[in-house]
């Protein structure tokens, strides 16, 4: 499902490049190989990253039966959980004005579109309700350890909040313990 968001909001980010741009073929993409452990982002582009995500508590309910009765009977599930993600949208250009344009245009098409759901967005994932983006503002200090952990200089970026992917129990997956502990013994060995 996380996959699901970030290639719909880079897709929806490269369409609007496309149309600013004149289809000059700069573009959002995802991390390139990792090697060595050492990230590095594609030059000449917009490099799309999941830096952190936390759980939305103010929406959970500690229900553990599901408010859909199938057959007069309510099922056992775990409440839902939503989660936050923050996307970091880093501009990538060996020109620093270049990655100052396309960190404008970033920062002008997501304040265009703060929300994307079916009405707008049919093309969403179905198992995507709706996603809202926020700007988040993030203190020096906070911004020189998100840089220190990818193990690169500061680059002309902005991190957005997307709020909430819920994930939920609708998986009726019935797993036996007994089954599930000689699998992992078996496997281990």
């Amino acid at each position: 499902m996380l996959e699901n968001v970030l290639l719909f909001l880079k897709t929806q980010l490269n369409n609007y490049l496309k149309i600013k741009t004149g289809d000059q073929g700069f573009e959002a993409v995802f991390l390139q190989e990792r090697t060595n452990k050492d990230i590095s982002f594609q030059n000449d582009a917009i490099s799309v990253l999941l830096v952190n995500l936390e759980e939305e508590y103010t929406f959970r309910s500690g229900a553990t039966l599901s408010p859909v009765i199938p057959q007069g009977t309510a099922a056992q599930a775990n409440p839902n959980i939503y989660i936050n993600l923050y996307v970091l949208f880093a501009a990538n250009f060996t020109d620093y004005s270049q990655s100052l344009k396309f960190l404008s245009l970033i920062i002008k098409f997501f304040q265009s579109h703060r929300l994307f759901d079916r009405t707008n967005s049919p093309d969403l994932s179905s198992d995507i309700e709706k996603l809202t983006l926020e700007l988040v503002n993030v203190p020096f200090s906070e911004q020189r350890d998100i840089w220190t952990y990818l193990g690169m200089s500061y680059m002309p970026s902005a991190i957005y909040k997307v709020r909430m992917v819920t994930f939920s129990d609708t998986d009726t997956v019935v797993i036996d313990s007994d089954i599930a502990q000689t699998e992992f013994l078996s496997s281990n060995i």
